[in-house]
């Protein structure tokens, strides 16, 4: 079979509706010279002048009249099927979005994401799901669209895309009447003597404040390990315990109970981001979704 050059395609459709070469060339970008030597393989193509001369005007022929409506819908069905992909019309977007991310992360970002989104995409449904699972496999298959939070090492494949939102920082949280508001200093001491929930979903006991406190000879007293800083949260207030929580999360989740401190230790900075699958990534309605929590997760 004979390959087909799309190029041709354009130029043909250009012609026929332009009826001149030089129309032709000035709506392609390209030179007459070019477009005459398109033209003139057109017609080896199609065994048809296409475009005959009628005094200082091309006139089309019956084939070219029969051909006109048909090469310009193959041509723009090719456009939209092989061409750069479009910014999506907001106002008829019908989609649901899976996004991963902690039930903190979700109580902090769930309600400025649907204020960003349903104003603007009024069909738009938004999907929170819950992390537990943090495999590929998900964002690979379609179930989830979308994972935010703290980085994590889940992907050592370097399979995922992932970009960087923010950069944060652990706060220490507790009540507002508890046992560390009652020191005269949050210091690596007072840390050492109060007691601790650890909200970790892999049930791990030690983290960097561990790391830390023993640099200087002390370790913290964890009394609870929770699989997330919702359920934290409510050992604290109840227990009089203290935690560490993202500040991002703490400012808005936290509650008026609740105060923070910042840690009177050296720890690493927290990298909030945003990965997903390659096969998504120039999907203009999941560009669109990441472009939103990019928005609401800055503003932060």
């Amino acid at each position: 079979m004979q390959s087909v050059d799309l190029n041709l395609l354009a130029a043909l459709d250009a012609l026929l509706a332009e009826g001149s070469v030089t129309g032709a060339a000035q709506r392609l970008h390209l030179s007459p010279p070019a477009v005459s030597r398109s033209l003139a393989r057109l017609r080896r193509a199609t065994g048809d002048p296409l475009l005959v001369r009628v005094g200082r005007d091309l006139v089309p022929t019956p084939e070219a009249d029969r051909l006109r409506e048909r090469v310009h819908a193959v041509h723009v069905a090719a456009q939209e099927l092989l061409g750069p992909r479009g910014a999506v019309d907001e106002a008829t977007l019908d989609a649901t979005f899976a996004v991963r991310t902690g039930h903190a992360a979700a109580a902090a970002l769930g309600p400025a994401l649907l204020a960003a989104i349903r104003p603007r995409a009024p069909r738009v449904r938004l999907r929170l799901v819950g992390e537990g699972d943090e495999s590929v496999a998900a964002l690979r298959d379609g179930a989830v669209d979308l994972d935010v939070g703290a980085a994590s090492d889940s992907d050592d494949s370097g399979e995922l895309h992932r970009e960087v939102l923010r950069h944060d920082r652990m706060v220490l949280v507790g009540r507002h009447d508890g046992a560390l508001a009652r020191r005269d200093a949050v210091t690596p001491e007072a840390l050492a003597e109060v007691g601790h929930v650890n909200a970790t979903r892999r049930g791990r006991r030690r983290g960097p404040l561990d790391d830390a406190l023993a640099t200087r000879g002390l370790a913290r007293d964890v009394v609870a390990t929770v699989p997330d800083l919702v359920a934290a949260f409510a050992l604290v207030r109840a227990a009089d315990l203290v935690t560490l929580a993202p500040r991002w999360v703490t400012d808005v989740v936290g509650g008026a109970d609740l105060v923070t401190w910042e840690v009177p230790l050296d720890l690493p900075p927290l990298v909030i981001e945003q990965s997903w699958h390659p096969r998504t990534d120039t999907d203009p309605a999941r560009r669109w979704l990441r472009d939103r929590v990019r928005e609401v997760v800055a503003l932060r």
